[in-house]
């Protein structure tokens, strides 16, 4: 049913019509995986928790299955105490944790996670915009840290390792292959199959056809974020649909018995992957609209079904997790975010009426 399902779409499904590499049947045919992963999470929307653990076992058998968590914040000292160091004659010095610096060091998904970045890049096209959302992510992982112990991670660990160094990497090397593309001219004229004189011509050309067409940078930084009420909203609506999602696999994994290795997890972000490319492209025409070739008058359908995906996980996630979170929420997060959302309802109605709506005097 899925297959014809999928078929169908690659050939009369809806698809965006700027989107021509390698194939619009391809992109046709993402959009049909997008329909068919929504349905599938509100199937498991209208299951029990623990037929939805045991539905899954249908894909793999060793899913079902209770799972250890591992918590990156067990030993989180640099320094510890080393009866074997010497200090003024008595056994009383310190030493570097090196267990603890190497175990996180050689994880087998710091390069995973420096990958993530890199695609992140590819879909956001903005250093600021990216960077917005690698420190916001921080922010969730210690506001989220009481729930899940994937979450409990050394201060280093989150700041050092994972912004400093595996975001930063991830973020600078994705943007460095957008300037590639954005900046490589390619004369189309003449390059089909039929032009090429050798067998290496033909396959050079091959290959080209999986590059963009044109691959243009998105021009959302900060200095656009508080050009008017309006734009700040704007940027801000993806930044939290992205942090939603990202959120979200940890949570459904937590509750769904999901290991870090199954390969469920790499399917859904492969397909996470291939609805942002379209879905950030068309919100991106949508709030600008100065695309003249195909200018978006509504948010486009990747971008709607991507919105649908990340709020039908929300869902499963609020409705699976009664019962299975008793830890308190901390007093420092709900004094940090009640001041947040306090601020924000104070600053935002003042600067709608003193700038405007879209900026231009009030």
């Amino acid at each position: 049913m899925v297959c014809v399902f999928l078929g169908y779409s690659a050939v009369q499904g809806r698809g965006s019509s700027h989107l021509i590499r390698p194939h619009p049947s391809f992109w046709k045919l993402v959009h049909g995986v997008m329909v068919c992963y929504l349905l599938f999470m509100v199937f498991l929307l209208f299951q029990t928790v623990g037929d939805a653990r045991q539905f899954l076992k249908h894909l793999y058998p060793e899913l079902g299955v209770e799972l250890e968590e591992r918590a990156y914040g067990a030993s989180c000292a640099l320094l510890v105490d080393d009866d074997d160091v010497v200090v003024d004659g008595s056994h009383t010095g310190t030493r570097m944790n090196w267990g603890a610096i190497k175990a996180t060091l050689f994880d087998e998904f710091v390069v995973a996670h420096t990958l993530g970045w890199w695609g992140k890049a590819l879909i956001l096209r903005d250093t600021s915009m990216l960077w917005v959302v690698s420190v916001a992510f921080e922010l969730m992982e210690l506001t989220f840290q009481h729930l899940l112990p994937n979450f409990n991670e050394c201060w280093w660990d989150s700041w050092i390792l994972d912004v400093a160094v595996c975001n930063a990497i991830g973020i600078y090397t994705g943007m460095w292959t957008v300037r590639y593309f954005n900046g490589k001219e390619y004369d189309w004229a003449g390059m089909g199959m039929s032009a090429q004189p050798t067998l290496l011509a033909k396959a050079t050309r091959s290959v080209l056809q999986f590059t963009p067409a044109r691959y243009d940078v998105f021009e959302w930084g900060l200095g656009t974020w508080f050009r008017s009420p309006k734009r700040f909203l704007q940027c801000f609506f993806p930044a939290v649909i992205i942090l939603l999602f990202e959120v979200n696999h940890f949570f459904l994994k937590y509750e769904l018995w999901v290991p870090p290795r199954n390969p469920l997890n790499t399917i859904r972000l492969t397909v996470l992957f291939l609805i942002a490319v379209p879905g950030i492209r068309e919100y991106y025409e949508y709030i600008e609209l100065n695309d003249t070739r195909t200018p978006f008058t509504r948010l486009g359908v990747y971008a709607w079904t991507g919105v649908a995906i990340a709020f039908v996980e929300m869902l499963m996630i609020v409705k699976f997790g009664r019962g299975l979170f008793d830890a308190p929420w901390p007093t420092r997060v709900l004094v940090a975010w009640g001041s947040v959302f306090v601020l924000f309802a104070i600053v935002m109605p003042v600067w709608v009426w003193r700038s405007g709506w879209e900026g231009g005097g009030g």
